[in-house]
């Protein structure tokens, strides 16, 4: 019994030492993956690396930088970390990315970039999740849970209509995707810190919540719509684990940059948490 009693102590530790300090700012930045993505659709820009768009990557780290961020974290799977460590290290080198996927990244474009800008000792830090799946084996899986989330993950995919198909079942999501797009079209002759302003809007934040994950549940498309939400909201949950796991008592300001899907689930979550205040993104941006 003393041993529950000491783990438990240890485990709350942090947070009983951040409720002394008072509470840690956290901004989340919605963003549109610049370069390459699995989404169905993208919104990548393909000027990304003029000399105009670049100034514009620059406004938007420097009014970020404003904020003072302890961490950055961003989408990409703790596995990768060692890999965004080596290009934050080539940044601080002057070194440029080979590969243009990651070049146009916004991790790199916003991430790193902000990272150097404030000296930031380490660049950024990585939490996606990315749903568990049978594809790769189960080799991967960790343990019990781990093996029956794979099963209960990959027999899921296998009764999801394709995007095409879900969206035609669903005329007010279909409706609710081609009027956000439309809207997305002139956000593109903006600049970045402009065009992220309207995709941080909180109109455009519950659209994007919708479409991607509770449109899901409106015709119940396969009888599995409820499924289909639930999975989309554990993988919110699990990236905002990895950013729980990553907080320190001597954190005072952290920036999350992470696909607009996101935000609106991170941000409700984080809302009810005694130790945050979540910060809204725009205001950093107006600064």
């Amino acid at each position: 019994m003393k041993k529950i009693t000491l783990f438990t102590f240890l485990l709350s530790l942090p947070f009983q030492l951040l409720a002394q300090s008072g509470k840690i700012q956290i901004a989340f930045l919605g963003v549109f993956h610049m370069g390459e993505t699995p989404d169905y659709k993208q919104g990548s820009l393909s000027d990304l690396l003029s000399a105009n768009r670049q100034a514009q990557i620059s406004e938007v780290v420097d009014a970020l930088a404003k904020f003072k961020p302890d961490k950055i974290f961003v989408e990409n799977t703790p596995d990768t970390q060692p890999f965004w460590d080596n290009v934050y290290k080539n940044y601080q080198n002057n070194l440029r990315p080979k590969e243009r996927n990651i070049e146009y990244n916004e991790i790199y474009q916003l991430g790193i970039k902000l990272a150097y800008k404030l000296n930031h000792p380490v660049g950024v830090t990585c939490v996606n999740y990315v749903q568990p799946e049978l594809v790769p084996g189960l080799k991967l899986a960790k343990n019990k849970l781990d093996t029956l989330l794979s099963f209960y993950s990959h027999e899921l995919e296998r009764k999801r209509p394709s995007y095409d198909n879900y969206f035609k079942a669903n005329p007010s999501v279909n409706k609710a995707l081609k009027d956000y797009l439309a809207r997305y079209e002139t956000w593109k002759d903006l600049s970045i810190k402009d065009h992220l302003i309207q995709l941080n809007s909180e109109e455009s934040i519950s659209t994007l919540h919708y479409f991607n994950i509770t449109g899901w549940m409106d015709t119940n498309t396969n009888g599995y719509g409820a499924e289909f939400t639930a999975k989309e909201y554990f993988r919110n949950t699990k990236i905002l684990q990895n950013i729980l796991l990553k907080v320190t008592p001597f954190d005072r300001k952290l920036l999350v940059i992470i696909g607009g899907g996101h935000i609106q689930v991170l941000r409700d979550m984080l809302k009810t948490h005694p130790y945050f205040e979540v910060v809204d993104a725009t205001t950093l941006l107006k600064q």
